[in-house]
């Protein structure tokens, strides 16, 4: 295959007979790489001191329909590696012993409908996580994999790599999913990444837009630091409940910022909030978790229009007193309307007092929901004016309100009909007494 790409001219496009080929292959010209069946590239073996099995080191670049096998165990380097722009790869499947796709200093590219699969057994998933996977991971290259722990490595991995398309790829048990770090103005749509640390990990970037993806059974569905201006919007996070620090959303050091339209379900935390200022939480969906929302040490935040349904612990919320909280939902809230708004009259309270002990004695944890931990919860926040509230809660949620304007238009058509049908035999009676 190399001999094909290093023959052909810039611009031209190579159809990739099926089989199976021996890498590494480079690109440093602008090509169109087509597969023409099952088209297979890997390394001949898993020696570490090998290159990764394709690097594009070229602008307007494309590669269609090939799959990829990575054996290579703890490099630093992905299995495919783009150091360009306006590149786009299709169709393609890759089976990793570390990281899947890494794009550096590269813009503009598209990265579309790739499946991603780390081949690190289970076992193997203590280790990975306990390491420290800064912005290029770990290198062991020069060790032999019969001596060293395999360790997992990310999905898609961008550095320093802007305005790029990451749309309807599929990534499962890597370490992180899609992880951004230093990169702006990225688009991750569409996407699903599940049995990995964090689904997708953004660190010190700005303008991102996370829409429509998925992230199931890691750790932490999406982790957001040192980042601004993020928008997070109709996604689905479910089930990050395995981890004892496991979390749906994860936002620290987060600044202007929007969360809206969210499914947070099945998490130990659904959304959790630290030293967060300027974000909008808005029209989200928070049920079944453990606990459906933790903010800490944030200011300067708006949550309305949320739904808390189901959740052991709806909210809490500490050193927070400047967020404002207005309009949302929660299913277990005494309510009484008096002038018909539907807005309860009685606030909504989210008492700090456990997060404040169990912060101070993590051990405290154990007692969560004895009768003396709830006696001393109510002791504390009672006439103190500590608890975080909603002043306007709703009294039914957007599903409920759905329903009575359903129930309404129903009995107000039955009634039309029965007005209409009465004025009609009326009418009728009348003309035939005369």
């Amino acid at each position: 295959m190399q001999q094909m790409i290093d023959q052909a001219r810039p611009g031209d496009t190579i159809t990739i007979p099926a089989g199976e080929y021996a890498g590494p292959i480079r690109v440093t010209k602008p090509l169109v790489l087509v597969a023409q069946g099952s088209v297979t590239i890997s390394n001949p073996s898993p020696d570490p001191k090998q290159e990764p099995v394709v690097t594009i080191i070229s602008d307007h670049v494309s590669i269609q329909g090939i799959s990829i096998t990575d054996k290579r165990i703890n490099r630093a380097d992905a299995a495919l590696i783009i150091k360009g722009n306006h590149n786009v790869l299709e169709q393609i499947s890759i089976e990793t012993m570390g990281s899947g796709i890494q794009l550096r200093e590269a813009s503009n590219n598209t990265l579309h409908n790739i499946r991603i699969t780390g081949k690190i057994k289970d076992k193997s998933v203590a280790s990975s996580m306990g390491h420290d996977h800064a912005s290029h991971g770990a290198s062991s290259a020069g060790q032999s994999s019969s001596n060293v722990q395999a360790r997992k490595g990310n999905g898609i991995d961008l550095f320093q790599a802007h305005q790029n398309r990451i749309v309807s790829n599929r990534v499962s048990n890597v370490y992180d999913g899609i992880y951004l770090e230093n990169s702006n103005g990225n688009q991750i749509l569409q996407n699903a990444v599940e049995k990995s640390r964090y689904g997708y990990h953004f660190m010190g970037t700005s303008r991102t837009l996370l829409a429509d993806n998925t992230g199931s059974e890691n750790v932490t569905g999406a982790m957001l630091m040192e980042t601004t201006e993020a928008t997070v919007k109709n996604n689905q996070f479910l089930k990050q409940k395995n981890n004892p620090n496991s979390q749906g959303i994860l936002l620290y050091d987060v600044t202007n910022s929007l969360l809206h339209g969210n499914q947070i379900e099945g998490n130990r935390v659904g959304l959790y909030l630290e030293n967060a200022t300027g974000v909008e939480v808005k029209e989200n969906r928070l049920l079944l978790n453990f606990i459906g929302m933790q903010v800490k040490a944030s200011s300067g935040n708006t949550l309305t229009a949320n739904q808390f349904v189901s959740n052991v612990i709806q909210a809490q919320a500490q050193d927070s007193s400047t967020d404002s909280f207005a309009g949302n939902y929660w299913d277990n809230l005494q309510t009484l309307d008096t002038n018909g708004d539907s807005r309860s009259d009685l606030p909504y309270e989210m008492n700090p007092f456990y997060l404040a002990l169990t912060d101070a004695v993590p051990a405290y944890q154990l007692f969560f929901q004895a009768p003396g931990f709830v006696f001393l919860e109510n002791l504390f926040s009672a006439g103190t004016g500590t608890a975080i509230r909603d002043e306007m809660p709703t009294i039914a949620s957007a599903d409920e309100a759905t329903a009575q304007a359903s129930g309404t238009n129903w009995v107000t058509g039955v009634l039309g009909l029965i007005l209409l049908t009465g004025s009609m035999y009326i009418i009728y009676s009348g003309g035939k007494r005369q």
